[in-house]
């Protein structure tokens, strides 16, 4: 007698699968974004965000009726001759100096500092403009010799403008505030004596005009404050009384005698 049991197995003919619930959160999503972020950040930590130096060029502002813009600067020496100040060389150079362009007089020139304040202590110098002796007006019928005719050279008078002579018209300064948001200046004045190696200071006044020529205020009376105007790129100058200077006269600069 068979008693075994049958079984029967049946082998499916095509493909089967089993899905299983299993739980995935994808941590990693948008990763890659936050390390661009992250290398953004430490890369203008090192380096900085950059900035624009581009450079704007500012003109000296119009005044009068017909839009002028002629800027002009007279320099004043000290003569002890004379005890007075004049708008010469020749308290410094002689005649054949200037004539002849010596050395000394060649490698001399004014400096014009500008800074962002009139106080000393804190005051950052951020650009100076460079008036050379060889630029200027002439001074005529000066003696050279008993045995030449007289003969025309350079005087410290500087006639600037867009024609005229460019040097030192003017200011080149940031065309953006986002890096340094200055829009004023105080502008002073020196001399440098190429003869002996020197600086000579300048100051807005002769100090015989002074009650007390040995004692005054500086922050007044070595600066002109100069205001940049930024939405036609012009300047203007002022005394320390805050009235415009330069408006067809000259912006006088005489010698400082340290007592």
């Amino acid at each position: 007698m068979d008693v075994s049991n049958k079984i029967y197995l049946k082998l499916p003919t095509t493909n089967q699968t089993i899905n299983v619930p299993i739980e995935i959160k994808w941590d990693f999503y948008g990763q890659q974004d936050s390390i661009d972020l992250w290398e953004k950040d430490v890369l203008e930590e090192v380096i900085g965000i950059p900035k624009d130096f581009e450079i704007a060029r500012f003109a000296h502002h119009e005044y009068g009726n017909n839009g002028l813009t002629q800027l002009n600067y007279d320099f004043y020496f000290y003569s002890a001759n004379s005890t007075t100040w004049v708008n010469n060389y020749q308290t410094i150079f002689s005649v054949n100096e200037i004539f002849y362009r010596a050395n000394s007089f060649k490698k001399s020139f004014f400096k014009l500092d500008f800074y962002n304040s009139a106080d000393t202590k804190s005051q950052i110098n951020y650009f100076t403009i460079i008036l050379p002796t060889n630029l200027g007006t002439t001074e005529n019928g000066v003696t050279l010799s008993n045995l030449l005719p007289n003969v025309n050279i350079k005087k410290p008078s500087f006639y600037l403008d867009y024609i005229l002579e460019k040097e030192g018209f003017f200011i080149y300064w940031l065309r953006y505030r986002d890096f340094l948001n200055i829009d004023t200046f105080y502008m002073t004045a020196k001399f440098f004596d190429g003869k002996n190696g020197e600086f000579i200071k300048m100051m807005t006044v002769p100090q015989n005009t002074l009650s007390n020529p040995n004692l005054f205020d500086g922050s007044n009376l070595f600066y002109y404050k100069v205001q940049l105007d930024y939405n036609d790129k012009t300047y203007k100058i002022y005394d320390y009384l805050n009235n415009r200077v330069g408006e067809g006269t000259p912006i006088n600069w005489y010698q400082y005698n340290n007592p």
